[in-house]
């Protein structure tokens, strides 16, 4: 057969043969696919019965169609990219040049031969169907266009035509070749067609809602088929039946060593006693997650509930108890920040071998930009969890982590993920790869905190990743501690839209509140509360920065240790500033805020938790102060005895509230949240908050949020939870809007414009997930030169590497630190970082030299503070502007 002329992969230098034929390569490929689609795997049972077929039949469907992924290879154009030696191979033609990559040509391949391969017999067609071919048309381009866009991306020919990249030179011809080829692969594997299904038109839309999920299955199947150690180099014709068990057996091994040969097996929740060793009482949530009935099919729960009612807990309840019931094989935890999710990481770490068998060594992942520098994760993937297991199961778990580890990419297929909700919300956009976190995603248990922080870009992608999760047969957990009842409703909306049903409108408005949606009427139960979370922070009023600063420092004056929390990083500095000055122990003064190389950023972060943390003790706690941006209230599970905050809209003010006295301490003055506003004003001006707050202005534009919220708590006097919640919720975020004074209706209607151009923007970047996996042959939105991404802000950040001297050489400011790149590195709006002095053009060369080190920085500015005028930068203050 002459298909044993074309290579498949080629390496110049390898030892050994110097080629992968083609028809290995393919079938090492399949045979990945063929074990990933095992009959009793739960994705495969999924895929069958949505697409009504059986699992066996699938498989050889699908994989038949998963060993053509590479036919554009046969073209001669790619053929000439590489001449191994040592083997007889297509001669390469001087006058074609390889100006499409193969995967498109493979897509010009089969448009123009599948119909000639199915009348010949090439394709394992029926014998005996005859069906029009321009019937096929449109069913054939959907089928095939997860496999043809295995390298992260639909593809599609464009101009291209055969004769470009296909030769026949007489002595050999590239589509003849390939026709063999499918011809030989097909009596192999004798797929399954189902034809009749191929042109019922619902069967077409349930599969273009599976292909995003396919597609993964390909591109991790091509990904694993190419790992050398498994599938090494063969250039001797060996007859397909021949190599078609010997790839199969390879493809077991490489499966298991990278840990997806075979799903982790979960065992029954059994009671928190279980997973803390001890005797452990469920909370009111925590029961109602252990005693509601699970329904059948992909279900959502929503819980709502006050800061330590253990909602974190019921949700991992909730997670074991739908694993052990068939309703997913993993689950990943999706956390707003990287804080978040490094502290969701070290907390899990242990609980997750709970969920499965001790023989199941589930693996664990943590996904988001910077885990690299979470101690924690690198030992992890450096080592075994358990120092129980064996010499051949540490090797294997280690090999395991390592591969899942090695790119965001791969981490949600990881049995247990944790991350940033931004790695999830990546597979409902068009990031190349987004397929196979979409795969990683199916069938898994979804876990999201904190869902009311989202903005309306946000949540807009929220609702589409939502509405594809359960049209996967996903099941979700959203935790929140304040959430408006109409984004709870346009939650449950997204979901049943996946489902394929109608909307359907919430009524109660109780607090705390478990919302549960399946495929019938969604049900919301009223959950109690444990009088130890029932807890009222009553509010004073300051009107003045001077009365701030007397707050804080007759409390320290008092040895109670206090947290000022600022709108602004500008506003921080400078009451940080004043009071250090003022202070009796300046060292007991700290300043957090995000404008920090990320090397100082963690040393104070470890240093606040260490004041202000759960485990801080009284001498040390004296007296002490903490001058803080917003990154205090999304992260740190700190504890103060007063506080002073900004003027927020409500819900921030709960959640920073939450931060004070948060854990037992013995006995502490009744809490006081001291907030930091304009002189109240019923009838308020157009410049009621600018005039004296103009940082908290320049953060939260609709300033009738900001008095709305200032009107609710002058009106209740306290925070009360969970007493007052939907009280203080709905009175800011569900107002008339006649209840606005007529001076802010612009910032409001400003504000709402720029929250539907959110959306808007937010349904223009998703991919339409209900179209399936293709490229629109009206609009591409993989463009390269698109600019997108997971979250909104005005304005676009940018990361500058800071750097210093060492005598005259220029280093990075963490250079002495493991991951120097990353360390030094701060990210800034783009107006901040146009104060910043350009590196002197007498660096230039140093700062190449730097980048060839560390690859990383070339997509980041360089700024010297020592050659700048008028911005500086100090490992106590940050950047000053």
């Amino acid at each position: 057969m002459t298909y044993w002329l074309y290579w498949g992969k080629a390496k110049p230098g390898s030892q050994g043969a110097s080629c992968h034929l083609l028809p290995y390569h393919s079938l090492d490929v399949a045979a990945v696919g063929w074990h990933l689609l095992a009959p009793e795997r739960p994705l495969t049972q999924r895929l069958a019965e949505r697409l009504g077929m059986p699992p066996e039949a699938l498989r050889r469907f699908f994989v038949f169609l998963l060993g053509l992924h590479d036919i554009g290879k046969f073209s001669r154009t790619f053929q000439g990219l590489a001449r191994p030696e040592g083997v007889t191979l297509a001669p390469p033609v001087a006058r074609y040049g390889y100006t499409a990559r193969h995967d498109r040509l493979g897509v010009l391949l089969w448009d123009a031969c599948w119909n000639t391969w199915r009348r010949e017999g090439a394709l394992g067609w029926p014998e005996g169907a005859d069906v029009r071919s321009s019937k096929l048309l449109e069913p054939m381009d959907s089928l095939m266009a997860p496999f043809f866009g295995h390298h992260g991306r639909p593809v599609s020919t464009g101009q291209l035509t055969l004769a470009q990249f296909y030769i026949d030179d007489g002595e050999l011809n590239d589509v003849t070749a390939a026709g063999d080829f499918v011809a030989d692969w097909a009596a192999l594997i004798k797929p399954h067609w189902p034809l009749e299904r191929l042109l019922d038109k619902h069967w077409q839309g349930v599969f273009k809602t599976l292909s995003w999920t396919v597609a993964g299955w390909a591109t991790l199947s091509d990904w694993l088929g190419s790992h050398r150690d498994y599938f090494p180099y063969c250039q001797k014709p060996i007859p397909l039946g021949e190599y078609w068990p010997w790839a199969r057996k390879q493809a077991e091994e490489v499966l298991e060593v990278t840990g997806f040969g075979r799903p982790p097996e979960p065992i029954p929740y059994a009671g928190l006693a279980q997973w803390f060793d001890g005797d452990a009482t469920p909370t009111p949530l925590q029961q109602q997650a252990e005693s509601l009935p699970l329904e059948s099919g992909p279900q959502l729960f929503i819980l709502e509930d006050v800061t330590g009612a253990g909602k974190t807990e019921a949700a991992c309840i909730l997670a074991q108890r739908l694993l052990a019931a068939g309703h997913g094989e993993g689950l990943y935890f999706a956390l707003p920040t990287m804080a978040t999710s490094n502290a969701m990481y070290s907390r899990l770490g242990d609980l997750h071998h709970h969920f499965y068998s001790s023989a199941s060594r589930p693996s664990l992942v943590l996904a988001h930009g910077a885990r690299e520098l979470n101690e924690e994760f690198e030992r992890a993937i450096a080592q075994p969890e358990n120092d129980d297991y064996d010499a051949e199961d540490a090797s294997a778990s280690t090999q395991c982590n390592r591969w899942l580890a090695d790119s965001n990419k791969k981490a949600l297929l990881a049995d247990v993920g944790v991350g940033t909700i931004d790695q999830a919300l990546m597979g409902a956009l068009p990031f190349r790869h987004q397929s196979l976190r979409l795969l990683g995603l199916a069938r898994k248990v979804l876990i999201i905190d904190e869902v009311h922080a989202f903005d309306h870009y946000m949540q807009t992608l929220l609702h589409q990743l939502l509405a594809h999760h359960a049209r996967q047969g996903g099941s979700a957990i959203l935790l929140t501690a304040t959430l408006p009842h109409a984004m709870r409703e346009a939650l449950v909306t997204a979901w049943r839209h996946g489902l394929g049903a109608e909307p359907s409108l919430l009524e109660k408005t109780d607090y705390p509140l478990l919302t549960r949606c399946g495929e019938g009427t969604p049900e919301e139960i009223h959950v109690k509360t444990r009088s130890e979370v029932t807890r009222s922070v009553a509010i004073e009023w300051l009107e003045r920065e001077e009365e701030a600063i007397e707050c804080v420092l007759a409390a320290a004056e008092s040895g109670e240790c206090i947290v000022w929390v600022r709108n602004t990083v500008d506003d921080a500095i400078r009451a940080f500033q004043q009071l250090r000055e003022r202070h009796p122990e300046p060292e007991r003064c700290l300043l957090f805020h995000a404008r920090f190389a990320m090397v100082d950023r963690q040393r104070i972060e470890s240093e606040v938790i260490r004041r202000f943390g759960k485990d801080s003790k009284p001498p040390l706690r004296r007296s002490q102060v903490v001058v803080t941006s917003q990154v205090f209230q999304e992260s740190l599970d700190c504890d103060a005895d007063q506080m002073v905050s900004d003027i927020a809209p409500i819900d921030l003010l709960i959640q920073r509230a939450g931060r004070l006295q948060r854990h037992q301490r013995g006995e502490r003055a009744d809490p006081v949240l001291n907030v930091l506003a304009p002189k109240w004003d019923v009838h308020p001006g157009g410049d009621w908050l600018s005039q004296a707050h103009r940082g908290t202005q320049a953060v939260y534009k609709d300033t009738s949020l900001i008095w709305l919220t200032q009107r609710v708590l002058r009106e209740l006097g306290a925070i009360t939870m969970p007493g007052a919640a939907r009280t203080l919720i709905e009175s800011v975020y569900a107002f008339p809007v006649e209840d606005i004074p007529e001076a802010l209706d612009q910032a409001h209607f400003e504000r709402t414009g720029m929250d539907k151009l959110a959306v808007s923007m937010a349904t223009h970047n998703a991919l339409n997930l209900e179209a399936g996996y293709r490229l629109n042959a009206d609009f591409d939105p993989w463009q390269e030169e698109r600019e997108f991404g997971t979250r909104l802000s005005d304005e676009r950040s940018l990361e500058v590497a800071l750097l210093k001297r060492q005598g005259e050489t220029l280093v990075l400011w963490a250079e002495d630190h493991r991951h120097a790149d990353r360390l030094s590195r701060c990210r800034l709006r783009e107006s901040q970082v146009k104060k910043l002095a350009a590196l002197p053009g007498h660096y230039a060369e140093q700062w190449e030299a730097l980048q060839q080190r560390h690859r990383g920085l070339r997509f980041v500015l360089p700024w010297l503070p020592e050659e700048d005028d008028k911005c500086g930068y100090d490992e106590q203050w940050g950047v000053s502007l």
